[in-house]
């Protein structure tokens, strides 16, 4: 089953990648495709492996060289995931959604991936009641919704404005109206996704031991150490330790260096 799931990712790799080769003009995206279809075509375990990753790494390259949409991040993701590297992989797939929260292939490969921890793993929860009732936040940006919301809160002060100075019963009401929905625009940009994953990591290592404190002395909470893919929020940090929850709730402490933040740090300038 493993088998075929890893072959449709290959298949999904070649169709999305093929879309992005526009993105950079320097031949590395066009490389990377090239190194992966090299890999699958790998039979010896170990040079798979490695051409894999050589893949991944140049699929960061070319996001790193400007390349930066939901299929490219897609495509680095099913790099890494060939090359065994499932922290590596949810990462990126987080990342594609979020450019674009409904990329098909990045909710599937994530799905994936989370599928592959062990079964110990707190894995997160769908959107729920609240992500499907505000699903009309993603057809507009989130500069047209602050816009939005700016008309509809003026629409309303003047509406009830005019209904305070002349008693009008329908001004009142569109008043309430307008202010319907610039409550609902503020709960969207409240609740957008891109606005909450400032916090949100995910387990890059291979594994890193969850700790009730900030100590290498402090005791273990599980008997195993948590996996790579691991998807957590950060509350504290306390370097090199910071304290993390996971999806069920529970907050641990883990070594900093074994995370990486969901939403891309910009990279410094001289």
């Amino acid at each position: 089953m493993r088998t075929v799931r890893s072959v449709c990712l290959a298949l999904a790799l070649l169709g999305s990648a093929a879309q992005a080769l526009a993105a950079a003009d320097d031949g590395v995206l066009e490389e990377a495709v090239a190194t992966y279809s090299e890999a699958m075509n790998s039979e010896e375990r170990g040079l798979r492996l490695g051409t894999f990753r050589r893949s991944e790494s140049l699929f960061a390259r070319a996001i790193e060289n400007g390349a930066q949409n939901a299929e490219v991040y897609t495509s680095l993701g099913n790099a890494a995931l060939q090359g065994e590297r499932l922290g590596h992989a949810v990462l990126a797939y987080r990342r594609a959604l979020l450019l674009d929260p409904d990329h098909a292939r990045a909710l599937q490969n994530l799905e994936h991936a989370r599928s592959l921890l062990p079964v110990w793993v707190p894995h997160p929860e769908g959107g729920g009641v609240l992500g499907s009732f505000f699903f009309w936040h993603r057809t507009l940006s989130r500069a047209e919704r602050q816009l939005s919301a700016a008309l509809c809160f003026a629409l309303a002060a003047l509406l009830a404005a005019l209904s305070l100075r002349f008693g009008s019963p329908a001004a009142r009401n569109v008043a309430i109206l307008a202010a319907l929905a610039w409550f609902l625009l503020l709960a969207s940009l409240a609740l957008d996704p891109a606005s909450q994953k400032s916090a949100d990591a995910v387990v890059t290592a291979d594994e890193v031991v969850a700790r009730a404190a900030d100590s290498a002395f402090a005791p273990r909470l599980f008997p195993a150490p948590l996996p790579g893919g691991v998807e957590v929020r950060v509350l504290e940090r306390r370097a090199p330790w910071v304290r993390i929850r996971l999806a069920n709730g529970r907050d641990v402490w883990i070594t900093e260096a074994s995370i990486a933040p969901v939403l891309p740090q910009p990279r410094a300038t001289l």
